[in-house]
């Protein structure tokens, strides 16, 4: 007969959970010797259920079917193929995980009262653009915990990002991987949008999935809504224009003029990049002068993982969770 690690790992990946998750969840003192422990068996069980927003119960029966707790609780955004068990496993993974998140995060002394071109003033007075790292420390500044996930519940990663609120609080995930901040900057915005206009308090979570392009007037009001919150605090406009002077505008000529009106505009230069490729569908021409606008490419996700192993007091959380919530952050934590 197998043991119980090897069965119930098996259960856990018929239900459409990663192995990299699995693993992460997997607490660091089982052992061999547990395995022969009923005590240690059953807390196995419910230290897997808490990181992973399973039922307990459901474990604890070897004959029944993993099931997920949060299964109707969240709003996705450009579905695509995706089944109700892979929304489930997002949804259970995203709301467990932002409450440890929440948990080791310090309490806001005021809640969150901004709206788009407010945050952006108050950002100016310090900064000449808006940049990825400055709606970053606003959000923790917020009390709102910011994390890029390096494991992901699923073998597919296609969620750019998800918000979540646990009671009065909320976090932020991050999924979609990038080398330079502008792409990231955006998504962090919407999900932050998706929290100050609202939109979590009737379904306490929303996903967002790789789209390519804003949203229309044919898709969900509150996309185009976070959409134009987004713009609003990068931009300062809701619906900015980029257009060339003249045809056949070069990747480095796009650069040298983003980089020269930056500071007279006050948009970060790879914003004004971004701006030109949904101004023109020239995503070619945009992302190659995105490329030459920073010094060196460099993955994102790690200066947003830097930043919240910084902020995280992980005292506050249980002992089997830290390891948990490190290896979701990825190798951040001795920088």
């Amino acid at each position: 007969m197998e043991d119980t690690a090897s069965r119930l790992k098996q259960r856990m990946r018929s239900i459409g959970l990663s192995d990299s998750v699995i693993e992460a969840a997997w607490p660091e003192w089982w052992s061999d010797a547990a395995d022969a422990s009923a005590s240690a068996r059953a807390e196995l069980r419910f230290s897997l259920s808490r990181k992973l927003g399973l039922d307990p119960h459901s474990l604890l029966d070897d004959k029944e079917e993993p099931r997920f707790i949060w299964r109707d609780e969240a709003r996705f955004k450009h579905l695509s193929d995706e089944g109700q068990l892979e929304r489930a496993a997002i949804t259970s993974f995203g709301t467990a995980l932002g409450r440890y998140l929440i948990e080791a995060t310090s309490v806001s002394p005021e809640p969150l009262r901004w709206d788009s071109m407010s945050l952006r003033k108050a950002i100016l007075r310090e900064q000449r653009y808006v940049r990825l790292l400055d709606i970053l420390s606003a959000c923790w500044s917020m009390g709102i915990p910011v994390i890029h996930l390096r494991i992901f519940p699923c073998e597919r990663k296609r969620m750019s990002a998800m918000a979540v609120r646990v009671g009065g609080r909320t976090a932020i995930m991050l999924g979609r991987d990038s080398m330079y901040p502008p792409h990231i900057a955006f998504y962090l915005a919407h999900e932050l949008a998706h929290i100050a206009l609202g939109h979590l308090s009737h379904e306490p979570v929303v996903v967002d999935f790789d789209t390519t392009g804003l949203a229309t007037s044919s898709d969900d009001p509150e996309e185009m809504e976070a959409d134009r919150f987004a713009l609003e605090l990068l931009t300062g406009a809701s619906q900015p224009k980029v257009l060339p002077r003249f045809q056949g505008y070069s990747a480095r000529e796009l650069a040298r003029v983003a980089l020269d009106a930056a500071p007279q505009l006050s948009i970060e230069p790879g914003t004004l990049a971004l701006c030109f490729g949904y101004s023109t569908g020239d995503w070619a021409t945009a992302n190659a002068a995105i490329q030459r606008i920073y010094s060196e490419p460099r993955p994102v996700w790690a200066e947003v993982n830097r930043v919240a192993a910084g902020q995280l007091t992980l005292d506050l959380i249980p002992d089997d969770s830290r390891h948990y919530l490190k290896a979701i952050l990825g190798d951040v934590w001795s920088a």
